[in-house]
């Protein structure tokens, strides 16, 4: 597969997320139905699961709906659940399923479980898989076809997971639609140039043996997307966890060869990320920060700044992972791989 296939991919987002949200109305009225069943109080919880990037992006969701559901909810790596705690699952459990394909072997085992969920959303690129088939309301991305490291299934995924948590009971849930709209218009618009924009980013960093990423919130989805997909494209060692966690120790790494990518969101974790950026800078550390706010002043020999559009907090993550898709082909070709190809693996893990 050439360069070329992975890069259309990329460039092709704003559009997936466009058939995204043409595609939601298909499954509104099942989604409002459940709606009314977690006001009745039908369920005792919310458990999310997934594998890779659909795992990672489900942190994002889950902020999204504890901060507007009345119970609470909990996030699994599909193959825990399955292994150590199908209890987890009960006939007052909402289970929502992500999988870009609908085929991961784990996701598969937990539709083969003995107990079934007292309602499954499915989150897929299709309605022709497994995991859509088994569940109660299959919500599909319609992302299109895609053959490299995931891309636009994952942005197409992030913004089904929105919609899905405005329908599920998000007081300005009818909103998130023309939100993502006016995304997809600003992304078409940045990528139109991705060029300028990804050259001074891997001209600062340059070769890359190991690099970290960091972010908190919605952007910690980011980070360990971002993560994943640089060492499935590039072949980079990463490190991909919150900016909190990364002072919890792995600060000692900070120093001259050190390379970090952080996220720095939105609200009031923002203002700790800039900072953060800064002192890690200070102490050597080549630092990237990804920002749709940058601060006059804040870039230094050793931090530049990487500008972003806007977007709500819940959406800046469609957006945040896009610049390091991009950034993951120089990287890969400065250590001699072809981009976004796969060497030990396929497309679908469909082993365990």
């Amino acid at each position: 597969m050439s360069n070329e296939r992975f890069l259309a991919e990329v460039l092709e987002q704003p559009q997936a997320l466009r058939r995204t949200v043409a595609s939601f109305s298909d499954a509104a009225g099942e989604l409002s139905t459940v709606a009314d069943r977690i006001q009745r109080g039908s369920f005792d919880r919310v458990v999310l699961t997934g594998m890779g990037s659909s795992l990672f992006g489900c942190h994002s969701l889950a902020l999204s709906l504890t901060a507007s559901l009345p119970i609470p909810v909990t996030v699994w790596d599909a193959s825990e659940l399955v292994h150590q705690s199908p209890g987890a699952l009960t006939g007052r459990t909402l289970l929502v399923a992500v999988s870009q394909s609908g085929e991961s072997a784990e996701v598969v085992e937990v539709t083969r479980l003995s107990q079934r969920p007292g309602a499954a959303i499915a989150i897929t690129n299709g309605p022709e898989n497994t995991l859509a088939g088994w569940a109660d309301v299959s919500l599909c991305t319609n992302a299109g076809a895609e053959e490299a490291v995931s891309s636009k299934t994952y942005t197409a995924t992030l913004a089904a997971q929105a919609l899905a948590a405005a329908a599920l009971g998000q007081p300005d849930g009818g909103q998130i639609a023309g939100q993502i709209l006016a995304l997809a218009e600003r992304l078409a618009d940045y990528l139109t140039d991705w060029q300028s924009r990804i050259e001074p980013i891997s001209d600062f960093l340059g070769p890359c043996e190991t690099l970290a990423y960091l972010g908190r919130g919605h952007s910690l989805s980011t980070a360990c997307t971002a993560a994943l997909i640089t060492e499935e494209s590039s072949k980079v060692f990463c490190m991909g966890v919150s900016a909190a966690q990364f002072r919890h120790g792995p600060i000692e790494l900070a120093r001259p060869g050190l390379k970090v990518v952080i996220f720095a969101g939105s609200g009031p974790t923002r203002r700790l990320n800039e900072n953060f950026s800064g002192e890690l800078a200070g102490h050597g550390a080549q630092v990237v920060l990804i920002t749709a706010q940058p601060q006059a002043g804040l870039d230094s020999a050793n931090l530049l700044q990487s500008a972003i559009p806007t977007a709500p907090a819940s959406l800046l993550p469609i957006l945040e992972i896009v610049p390091i898709q991009l950034l993951t082909i120089p990287l890969a070709e400065a250590r001699g791989f072809r981009p976004a190809t796969f060497q030990h693996t396929t497309k679908v893990t469909d082993r365990e």
